[in-house]
């Protein structure tokens, strides 16, 4: 299905909703997936533990930070499209990247391991059909469909892949 037939529209997901153009979430996660396998890691790998100002994650805290809240996303995507109407926790994504330990760790691990997760989401969502797609629950305090967390997965890997490229590399 196409992003246009999101329904109920997520205002807060919508930040990340939007940035995906109008295709099918197949076509959208694929792409995503090759966006991330197409990353530069000769550019990537030095600046892994570089942070862009005081606070700030470093390279590998943004991947790691893509690869925890997708497998959150797909938890509660696969929430909605089994019926289950348990309103998920938040998440902290400070406390999260806090405790993410990746400073041990190569860039090629960190991404590795969210490429493995991106395979692991097209492969959750092949299996849904349409009708469970226009499923919906709760995120946070929205209302949204097995669709729209699709689409916000994929945005919110554009929104940082966006910023990675503009305030790190």
């Amino acid at each position: 299905m196409k992003k246009s037939a999101i329904y109920p529209a997520p205002q807060f997901y919508d930040t990340y909703i939007s940035k995906v153009p109008d295709i099918t979430l197949a076509a959208a996660l694929t792409q995503s997936l090759q966006d991330l396998e197409n990353l530069d890691m000769a550019q990537l790998e030095p600046r892994g533990d570089y942070a862009y100002a005081p606070g700030k994650w470093s390279i590998k805290n943004v991947l790691q930070h893509i690869t925890d809240t997708e497998r959150i996303f797909n938890f509660r995507s696969l929430l909605y499209a089994r019926n289950d109407k348990a309103i998920p926790p938040g998440m902290d994504q400070d406390l999260y990247a806090d405790n993410s330990f990746v400073d041990h760790r190569s860039v090629a691990e960190v991404l590795g391991e969210l490429i493995a997760v991106r395979h692991a989401t097209i492969a959750m969502y092949k299996g849904f059909p349409d009708e469970v797609l226009l499923r919906t629950g709760i995120s946070w305090k929205y209302e949204m469909s097995v669709l729209a967390m699709g689409f916000t997965t994929v945005g919110h890997q554009l929104h940082h892949l966006q910023i990675l490229r503009e305030r790190y590399l």
